[in-house]
């Protein structure tokens, strides 16, 4: 899964933009603007071709994130709602079920939670 400080985000292997699916994990390590930088740009070249993105986020844990990460997804907000057609949240953590029940019905998008035994399920999920 990385070193002891963690990586952040990275994009998953299964990443694959061709088909419009943009897999990441996320660990307890630093998320910094540069490691960002490549999930924003998906986002925005999605809104440009007026595609939508189906995305897989394997959530490890919870990363340390700098204030300009935060900022950079208040800008992107909009576009990160209107761009997205499926989430898997992908994760053995309680509360991603909980943010599942949250978010789910106030988003224009499918939300589903799967714990990582499932990761197969997912993916099928987001490729159906």
């Amino acid at each position: 899964m990385g070193d002891a400080q963690g990586f952040g985000l990275r994009l998953h292997r299964f990443d694959d933009a061709a088909a419009g699916l943009l897999a990441y994990e996320v660990d307890g390590g630093d998320l910094t603007e540069d490691k960002a930088t490549p999930v924003w740009a998906r986002f925005e070249a999605a809104k440009s071709e007026g595609r939508k993105l189906r995305v897989y986020a394997e959530m490890h844990a919870i990363p340390r994130v700098q204030g300009g990460v935060i900022l950079d997804k208040l800008k992107r907000i909009g576009t990160l709602l209107s761009t997205m057609d499926r989430l898997a949240i992908v994760g053995d953590h309680g509360w991603l079920g909980i943010y599942e029940k949250l978010v789910d019905p106030v988003t224009r998008f499918d939300i589903r939670h799967f714990t990582t035994d499932q990761a197969d399920e997912a993916l099928a999920w987001l490729r159906s």
